[in-house]
């Protein structure tokens, strides 16, 4: 059996016994006119119906932390109480017969009446306890709990010693234990730390209810007099049972009278009160605003609209500083300070206010760092000439946002009223702009994360994208060899080569450098492959296709760029190597008995107009033999330097081809390459690096 079945079956328990122990009282009570009394332990049976009835209570009890919540059930279940005891006790009435010092009712209507006044008077008494209970234990000290457990269980001695007592007898050791009872609630009801934490209008419904409930439990413990009908028919119930509604209705009423009482004492400070608490929470919601300031909108509305909240000042605005890297690229008619946001004043009226004199409260901030306070706008000398809005005005004050040791911006606020401002807020609103200093550099960080994320998304991007235009095979044609080596500098090159078949006889080999790096590079380089797969074969002659080239890529390429290439035919049955350059590094002839450049005329593509750059373009021819490689490469090998910024330059790379002419064109390769790396130490390199040779073997 699971805990949740038992918990069930132990409400269900409670509820039953409460009930069957009820009914035995009520039957004994019937029977008891008839014949006299049958069970001397009456009250026992009662009283056991009614712990029933406590626990079956307790066990759906939920506490709630708000005490003016449970104030009011207290004053709605008192209204519910008193309106169901007018009805039965007053309205309807009981009939009793004094016997003694006993009651004998009249007839059955005044036993069952009784019975159901008093078990609906006993279970709002525990509910009673229980409300309070729960506002007691707000935030509770270390004895809270322990003084209360006490009271309670004075409250249930004086219960218990009543037992078996007819309704007018009493008992000395009653009436002692009731005495300490009241002792103790005096005790327990002059703790109320709750109303130190309501509100001004909280304070007021606290007054209003604790009035309302001394009024409704006054109507009650006169109803339930001893003499009155009511009194009577608790009386005849259970004796315990009167005392212990006395003492409950006692309970609330010194607790609501002294709670009432409190709360009129506390309520001047509520202004005050109710500040700090606004104070509290504009900057625990700014603080938030710190950590979500994905809209800087948002954020800076938020500021100046809390602003506006703490001090109750007229109207607020916030004025921000323009990062250095954006300062950079300003118009000089732009400044570097704009309002952000603001609250109840014009963009006009602030201009007039910071730009109408040599002295502004912005400079004076941004010069000094420090808040300034104009107590009174028409009279100070720092703001006598702003005569025209001196009806708009009355005290303005300015504290500068420092994030980081740096001036991001300058939070105002105004007032109607001279000296409206005090150190208070001046202490409130620097504390303000402390945090929204720091909102205003998350966004900037954030912005700037973004950015850099984007920049990388885009570059990963076009990396992949000039892998994918770079040859994915290296042609293999039979007494060739071809080896190639390319690397770019950063994420994305600006080095090009390809090679294509133009006819059986013909190899097409380009190679190019990009002016500048990143995506604009890889998209120039992207646009070079079209134009070379689509001309190659329409222009076999190096001279007509770089001609060609450069028509087709003037019209889209950048001013600022251009495009170094060169272009090359080999003849694989005669070995004659027909080429063009244009402004590319001439590429090297190494041949057994010399190592030379091969360097027709030519200009970049994308330098000049067409007549131009055909004016300026060479083609030559160069014979192979057999043994001779060409070396085809990029700026990145020439001007690789090592930290002091001495180049590799042209001799080393002539020396390095020279040593090594003889091998074979992967040798050449990473002859070539060691060379370099071995020069720069093997520092990263600074540029993209492209190495094509090729070796003729044909005899």
């Amino acid at each position: 059996m699971n805990i949740k079945l038992l918990q069930r079956f132990g409400k269900i328990f409670y509820l039953i016994t409460g009930f069957t122990l009820f009914m035995i009282g009520l039957i004994l009570d019937v029977i008891g006119k008839n014949v006299g009394p049958v069970f001397a332990q009456i009250d026992l049976i009662k009283i056991g119906a009614f712990v029933a009835f406590y626990l079956f209570i307790q066990s759906y009890w939920k506490r709630e932390s708000i005490p003016l919540k449970r104030l009011t059930a207290i004053l709605i279940l008192g209204t519910v109480v008193l309106g169901i005891s007018l009805l039965l006790a007053v309205a309807i009435g009981t009939e009793f017969e004094f016997k003694g010092s006993s009651l004998i009712p009249n007839n059955y209507s005044t036993i069952f009446i009784s019975n159901a006044l008093a078990v609906i008077i006993g279970v709002a008494a525990i509910i009673f306890i229980l409300l309070l209970r729960d506002i007691l234990v707000y935030k509770p000290r270390r004895y809270t709990k322990r003084n209360f457990l006490i009271l309670v269980i004075g409250l249930l001695a004086a219960t218990f010693s009543a037992i078996n007592l007819n309704p007018y007898e009493s008992r000395l050791v009653t009436t002692i234990l009731f005495g300490i009872f009241v002792l103790l609630i005096l005790i327990n009801s002059f703790r109320m730390p709750w109303i130190v934490f309501l509100k001004k209008r909280e304070k007021v419904l606290t007054i209003v209810f604790t009035f309302s409930t001394l009024v409704i439990f006054t109507a009650l413990s006169i109803i339930f007099q001893d003499n009155s009908s009511a009194g009577k028919s608790i009386l005849y119930f259970s004796h315990s049972l009167k005392y212990f509604v006395d003492g409950t209705f006692l309970f609330v009423l010194l607790y609501s009278l002294i709670a009432f009482l409190s709360t009129i004492f506390h309520l001047p400070t509520s202004d005050t009160f109710d500040r700090k608490m606004s104070e509290v929470a504009s900057l625990h919601n700014l603080s938030k605003l710190v950590t979500q300031v994905l809209d800087f909108n948002e954020l800076v509305d938020s500021v100046t609209g809390m602003t506006l909240q703490v001090c109750e000042a007229k109207s607020s605005w916030l004025e921000i500083i323009q990062p250095a890297e954006k300062l950079k690229n300003l118009k000089p008619e732009q400044s570097g300070i704009y309002v952000a946001a603001q609250k109840n004043i014009s963009v006009p009226d602030i201009d007039h206010i910071n730009l109408s004199s040599s002295f502004t409260l912005r400079s004076s901030v941004i010069n000094d760092r420090k808040p300034v306070m104009i107590d009174d706008f028409k009279n100070d000398t720092r703001t006598q000439h702003l005569n025209n809005l001196e009806s708009k005005f009355g005290s303005i004050l300015a504290v500068p946002l420092i994030a980081r040791n740096e001036l991001v911006g300058i939070l105002y606020a105004t007032k109607e009223t001279e000296y409206g401002f005090d150190r208070e807020d001046l202490e409130v609103i620097s504390a303000f702009a402390d945090q929204a200093a720091v909102a205003v550099d998350n966004s900037r960080l954030i912005e700037k994360s973004f950015e850099r994320e984007r920049l990388m998304r885009e570059m990963n991007l076009a990396q992949e994208m000039q892998k994918k235009l770079r040859p994915q095979t290296i042609p293999n044609i039979e007494h060739i060899e071809l080896e190639v080596f390319s690397s770019p500098a950063f994420e994305v090159g600006g080095d090009y080569y390809d090679f294509m078949m133009i006819d059986d006889k013909r190899l097409a080999i380009v190679i190019g450098d990009v002016s500048g790096k990143g995506v604009s590079a890889a998209f120039y380089m992207a646009e070079m492959k079209g134009i070379f797969q689509s001309l190659c074969k329409i222009y076999p002659s190096p001279k007509d296709f770089l001609v060609n080239a450069n028509q087709a890529i003037s019209s889209s390429i950048d001013k600022r760029s251009f495009i170094s290439l060169i272009y090359a035919v080999l003849n694989i049955e005669t070995g004659v190597v027909t080429s063009a350059r244009a402004g590319h590094c001439p590429f090297i002839l190494a041949k057994e008995s010399d190592v030379s450049f091969v360097r027709p005329n030519g200009i970049g593509l994308g330098m000049g107009n067409s007549e131009l750059f055909t004016k300026y373009i060479q083609e030559s021819q160069t014979q192979l033999n057999s043994g001779d490689a060409v070396i085809f490469y990029t700026d990145g090998i020439t001007e690789a330097h090592t930290k002091d910024g001495d180049e590799f330059g042209y001799s080393r790379l002539l020396e390095a081809i020279k040593n090594n002419r003889d091998n074979s064109a992967i040798d050449i390769r990473d002859a070539i390459i060691s060379s370099v790396n071995k020069y720069m130490q093997n520092q990263p390199p600074h540029d993209d690096t492209t190495l094509i040779i090729l070796k003729w073997l044909r005899n």
